[in-house]
């Protein structure tokens, strides 16, 4: 690897966030992987197409004279939330990184996303280069630069480390010289692993295909507006958004389990208002700033309903 990617991987390491940049001559067999998984899985152009059609394949066109494609991985923690019914004391998990996830749209407004960005462009200028933040498949381009490899869920495991990462993908006019392009490959502690498939609970997962079936995927639902399927009994709720059955079961996951960040507590006054879906406009100014800190704004509209859900489930 030349002298300047070696050094921006230096650099953005001393952050403690993970990096790989590859070729931006690999973007078009990154769409192609996108059209061929839409073509063969029917269900997975059904069900998430929608979001598959946000990916820009072409900015790189258009702003910079792009030669390159940083992919960056940033450690993220479980998160407990506290919310009060009465006088009882609840917690609510929320899977790593939805403290960051926000849609393609809300990217330059989100405020952890502008500092991570403000660090890449920081370090970039020493050397000249820019960097735009882009909307591509994160997991994909993870595991085919070598930075992830995906676990049997689907999820992207950073170094064969934990799969506790926020990932984000970068347009830059640095050149990239032997990059570290290579296939996708699976885990090997998936090979002769079945944790997550049976721990699923609808089975999304399973050994008919490798591609889950998004249909049955808990997350899916419960990250889209809207009543839940009939299917969807109190059993399958577990967070406040996302899932984690099959990284809290998964043996890669154990060393990082345990690091759960509090961050927010909801008194009764604020849980109520939550529930009986108050707008985010006549909340007070604590409880909005509450919202914020655990990135839930964007959300909210999600919250009142996901929060009764873990409360049918009795894990409220």
């Amino acid at each position: 690897m030349g002298r300047v990617t070696d050094n921006f991987i230096k650099h953005i390491e001393s952050y403690g966030f993970k990096a790989r940049i590859v070729s931006i001559e690999h973007i078009k067999e990154i769409q192609s992987d996108m059209e061929n998984t839409r073509r063969i899985h029917r269900d997975i152009d059904n069900y998430i197409g929608k979001y598959i059609d946000k990916f820009n394949y072409g900015i790189w066109e258009n702003s910079l004279k792009a030669k390159s494609i940083i992919i960056i991985a940033i450690p993220q923690p479980i998160v407990r939330i506290h919310f009060t019914f009465g006088m009882k004391r609840c917690a609510a998990i929320m899977p790593p990184m939805y403290l960051l996830n926000t849609s393609n749209e809300l990217e330059k407004k989100q405020k952890k996303i502008i500092e991570v960005t403000s660090i890449i462009e920081k370090i970039l200028s020493n050397e000249n280069f820019k960097a735009i933040k882009t909307n591509l498949p994160c997991k994909l381009l993870a595991a085919r630069s070598g930075l992830g490899v995906y676990g049997r869920n689907n999820i992207c495991y950073i170094d064969n480390e934990s799969s506790f990462y926020w990932i984000g993908v970068y347009m830059s006019d640095m050149p990239c010289k032997d990059d570290s392009w290579q296939k996708n490959s699976i885990m090997n502690a998936c090979r002769n692993c079945s944790l997550c498939l049976k721990n699923c609970p609808r089975g999304a997962i399973a050994d008919d295909r490798f591609i889950i079936h998004a249909n049955k995927c808990i997350t899916l639902y419960n990250e889209c507006e809207g009543d839940f399927p009939k299917w969807m009994d109190s059993n399958c709720h577990n967070s406040i958004i996302g899932c984690m059955k099959c990284q809290m079961i998964c043996p890669v996951n154990k060393n990082y389990i345990r690091n759960i960040e509090d961050l927010a507590e909801f008194d009764n006054d604020e849980t109520k208002m939550i529930l009986v879906k108050t707008p985010l406009s006549e909340l007070p100014e604590t409880t909005y700033k509450k919202l914020k800190s655990i990135n839930f704004i964007e959300d909210y509209n999600l919250l009142a309903r996901n929060l009764k859900a873990l409360i049918s489930s009795r894990l409220l």
